[in-house]
């Protein structure tokens, strides 16, 4: 990088005068929001050649990999975006692009994976840098039962270039196989095609929970007629196995609950459990022990009710949302999306989705590049709104 910013106007340190080393300006430039960095990109030209500066481009999504938006999503449905952080923005134009081209199934580090609905292609999308790159041999035709997850890969230095992305897709109802492959970035190949069991329920597939090699689901809605009880499932991307992880006997599940789950503080999962009669959201951490099987310990629950809340709440999405020291709490209403900071009790409405009862894809606004053989597509715009 230092090369790079050679023979550009130097920014000067305070009122000393001297120059501000080159790599501490990128350091600082890094933990600015993409919207924010491309403000400036008529300041100088070193911020121009970080603006393609790959090893820039990672440090400033390892600084900024914190949830942004989202993404409304139904089986059939996606958008409009709900933009929860005032500084970040994602061109107008780039959203418009992704929501004709095909379903949304996953985001991850600022990267968007959208499957086609002409060609069954998977491509992933940096929607605020407005490139793409489609993936090699197509894993399946067009699904509305699937989604991804992505477990970036550590290349030291905090930067996580290459990837590994897990395409979950259902057989038909009532079968317990989904076909599960896995993607290497780095390879640009598929290194797994299999049939798992992943349990008889469907899958929240929108809002998967990555902790290391492991990746965890958690069941959706049963019928009313059903008499299998909700879980969570995990998959083991390096042993290429699952375990159902049945959820705690006092968290009895009724056909019109909803269940979610997140990463609390980093370390645990955290399981949070809407019960309509109640109308309280109960979060259950899964702890070690250490003489048998993982168990689930209540940690907290909010009260709707008490929240001012005045008719049974219709949830249909409950996630985490940890910004620096402080995790909330993300919830659906109908077509509003809400979020409770857990420490200081605050509620807050982050904005209207669209649709009755979406799920949410949780976005980070990045500058992370979408591969090495990334391209301009038709309708970027290179204004951030």
């Amino acid at each position: 990088m230092d090369g790079m910013l050679n023979s550009t106007h130097s920014i000067h340190l305070g009122s000393s005068g001297r120059p501000l080393p080159d790599n501490l300006l990128a350091e600082i430039l890094s933990y600015l929001p993409a919207k924010t960095f491309f403000r400036l990109l008529s300041v100088c030209k070193t911020f121009r050649q970080l603006s393609s500066d790959s090893h820039f481009l990672l440090s400033q999504s390892y600084h900024n990999n914190v949830i942004s938006g989202f993404f409304p999503n139904t089986r059939n449905f996606s958008g409009p975006f709900c933009l929860v952080d005032p500084y970040a923005g994602v061109p107008g134009s780039s959203l418009e692009f992704l929501f004709r081209k095909g379903k949304i199934v996953g985001s991850a580090g600022g990267l968007v994976f959208v499957l086609h609905k002409t060609d069954g292609a998977l491509c992933v999308y940096n929607p605020v840098r407005g490139t793409r790159c489609q993936l090699p041999s197509p894993p399946s035709k067009y699904c509305n039962w699937s989604g991804i997850a992505v477990r970036f890969m550590n290349d030291g230095d905090r930067v996580t270039k290459s990837y590994r992305l897990v395409f979950l897709s259902r057989y038909p109802v009532w079968s317990k196989l989904h076909r599960c492959q896995v993607y290497d970035s780095s390879a640009r190949v598929w290194t797994m095609d299999k049939e798992l069991d992943f349990g008889l329920l469907e899958l929240h597939l929108e809002h998967p929970v990555i902790c290391d090699d492991v990746v965890f689901w958690a069941s959706s809605h049963s019928f009313p007629n059903e008499r299998i009880d909700q879980y969570v499932v995990a998959f083991d991307v390096r042993k290429e196995r699952t375990q159902i992880i049945p959820l705690p006997k006092e968290a009895a599940v009724a056909y019109s609950d909803t269940i979610g789950i997140g990463m609390w503080e980093g370390k645990s999962l955290c399981l949070m459990h809407y019960e309509t009669c109640t109308w309280v959201i109960g979060l259950w951490l899964l702890r070690k022990t250490n003489d048998g099987p993982p168990g689930w310990e209540r940690a907290h629950e909010v009260s709707l009710g008490q929240l001012g809340f005045r008719k049974p709440p219709n949830v249909s999405c409950v996630m985490l949302r940890e910004v620096a020291m402080t995790t909330s709490l993300v919830f659906t209403v109908e077509r509003e999306a809400y979020s409770y900071d857990i420490k200081d009790g605050e509620l807050k409405k982050l904005g209207s989705l669209g649709c009755s009862t979406p799920l949410l894809i949780p976005y980070s606004n990045t500058l992370r590049p979408c591969g090495e053989e990334e391209e301009l597509f038709v309708d970027k715009r290179r204004e951030v709104e």
